[in-house]
């Protein structure tokens, strides 16, 4: 090989290995085809294609074809164009490009560049002289590449519509925000960290007007009394609020100010410290309170006026207890008197006919005494005047003597059965209360049934669970709602005697003791009411 070929191999070697390092040469549009022409001129003219340069060529181009002036083949780097000259296919040039070629011959200082389809195959052709009497003709298979820009050009097309979506929704987020930022009842402001203002609502204008000031200090001097009522100036007094807010994040506090009409009213403000990003914001929210101080003030004299009805309530019910219950006194002292009168003469009742009259007088006036002493309890309780002197006493023992007592006072012929499980013996209760609560849930299980009546008694290491349980009429379900309201009484009691304030005062009596008591009913099968008493 002489040295201008060793030249000329080395100068087209170097062309060819830049171009293959740099990108595709339609990023580089007449720049990268110069250096494409100069690279191939060269190896023409080196004509060795063991050469390097000939590697490098297999390498950037699938396919070249070199003709001269009358379209004959002179050179190529694929075998498996069979052909010799342009009047029949070469592979892979299409029929149509054959045609083109033929018909559209570039100028000396130009090219022509086509892009067609050969079966599933994309191809790249570019044409252009070499000389007067060579034409060159340089093929890529861009296949691979076609597929690449299409699914890129997928990914762009799906990420502009989600772009577009996510635009839509920020933009309807941001009108739903200003939306509730400005309709909102109370003034919003929002102050960057140097505490000017950055952002406010429009219920701000209706409240003060017109906001002209940057900082926040110079808008609050201008919108408060200098003094705030509780005590210290406004400006230094909200400085340390501010100092608070950083320490705690969050604040609320009550404020003075002026309204627009400068009316000084009640506000509450709520500062809190907001970090967005790598800034701090402080959001301020004020409420106007004047609506709330009148309704305060409107409850705190409807709540006195209501204490000074229910303490009248209480001394009259307290005062006609105590003034009924002196002439039945009377009446009842004077009916004994009468019997003994009667007695004395020798006189018989079951004669003189009024052996009942009399028994119904005593049963009324028994009635009306229970009637009194409960309305007079349930004053007291209403006043707050109920006696509560817990002890600690012996569950066990206490029971004894209630049931024993009970007994001997009421003459029931009725079984009571006892069923003990205490585990924790003492308990502290006011055994007064307790025995006026078992009293009423006794009585009333043997007054509505005719069978036995069970009292069950458990202790745990947390409470004292009591128990009374009948198997008699029981509790229709639509009275369950009013059961432990004053003077109610069940719809199937009618038959029988009773005030309706038992279980009140037994609720009261049980809550006084920080306990709760539940019934558990079905109509004609039976009640059951649990007391639960904590030891704590």
């Amino acid at each position: 090989m002489n040295t201008k070929t060793k030249i000329l191999s080395i100068s087209s070697l170097i062309l060819l290995t830049l171009l293959l390092i740099l990108p595709s040469t339609r990023l580089f549009g007449g720049i990268g085809l110069s250096v494409e022409v100069i690279a191939l001129i060269l190896l023409f003219q080196g004509n060795n294609k063991s050469s390097p340069t000939y590697f490098l060529l297999q390498k950037l181009y699938n396919h070249v074809f070199v003709f001269d002036r009358n379209w004959k083949l002179t050179f190529t780097n694929d075998n498996r164009a069979l052909k010799s000259t342009l009047n029949s296919t070469l592979y892979p040039i299409s029929n149509e490009v054959i045609f083109n070629l033929k018909n559209d011959t570039p100028s000396q200082d130009s090219y022509n560049y086509y892009e067609y389809q050969l079966g599933n195959e994309a191809y790249e052709l570019k044409w252009l002289y070499i000389d007067e009497d060579t034409f060159l003709i340089l093929i890529k298979n861009v296949t691979e590449l076609k597929r690449k820009e299409q699914k890129l050009s997928s990914i762009n097309l799906e990420l502009e519509e989600l772009l577009y979506v996510k635009k839509n929704e920020l933009r309807l987020k941001k009108e739903k925000f200003k939306t509730i930022f400005d309709k909102s009842s109370d003034a919003y402001f929002l102050l960057d960290h140097q505490f000017n203002i950055s952002i406010y609502n429009e219920k701000v204008k209706s409240l003060f007007g017109g906001v002209s000031d940057i900082s926040f200090y110079n808008w609050l001097s201008k919108n408060s009394p200098k003094e705030q009522p509780k005590g210290g100036r406004s400006i230094s007094l909200f400085r340390s609020m501010q100092k608070s807010c950083d320490a705690q994040g969050e604040l609320r506090f009550e404020w003075q100010f002026f309204t627009v009409n400068g009316e000084e009213f009640s506000t509450e403000i709520s500062l809190t410290l907001l970090p967005l990003s790598k800034q701090i914001v402080y959001f301020i929210i004020i409420r106007n309170m004047m609506d709330q101080k009148k309704i305060e003030t409107e409850l705190r004299k409807n709540l006195e006026r209501e204490k000074e009805l229910n303490e009248m309530r209480s001394k009259f019910i307290s005062m006609a207890s105590h003034e009924f219950k002196t002439p039945l006194a009377t009446i009842m002292t004077n009916m004994d008197i009468m019997e003994l009168a009667l007695k004395k003469k020798a006189m018989n009742f079951s004669d003189l006919k009024i052996e009942k009259y009399i028994a119904r007088m005593r049963s009324e006036s028994k009635r009306l005494n229970l009637l009194l002493n409960e309305v007079l309890q349930l004053g007291k309780i209403e006043a707050g005047k109920t006696p509560f002197s817990p002890k600690n006493v012996s569950i066990n023992i206490f029971i004894d003597e209630y049931l024993t007592e009970f007994k001997s006072r009421t003459h029931t012929q009725q079984e009571v059965i006892l069923q003990k499980d205490i585990k924790r013996d003492a308990v502290w209760i006011d055994t007064i209360l307790m025995a006026h609560v078992l009293d009423n849930l006794v009585s009333n299980a043997i007054k509505y049934s005719d069978k036995e009546v069970y009292l069950r008694l458990h202790s745990s290491s947390e409470a004292l669970r009591i128990e009374v349980e009948d198997k008699g009429i029981g509790i229709p379900l639509s009275d369950f709602s009013n059961l432990f309201e004053s003077f109610f009484r069940a719809s199937n009691t009618e038959h029988v005697q009773g005030t309706g304030l038992g279980l009140v005062i037994a609720k009261e009596f049980v809550e006084m003791h920080g306990g709760v008591i539940v019934c558990e009913s079905e109509e004609g099968k039976g009640s059951v009411f649990r007391i639960a008493i904590p030891f704590n």
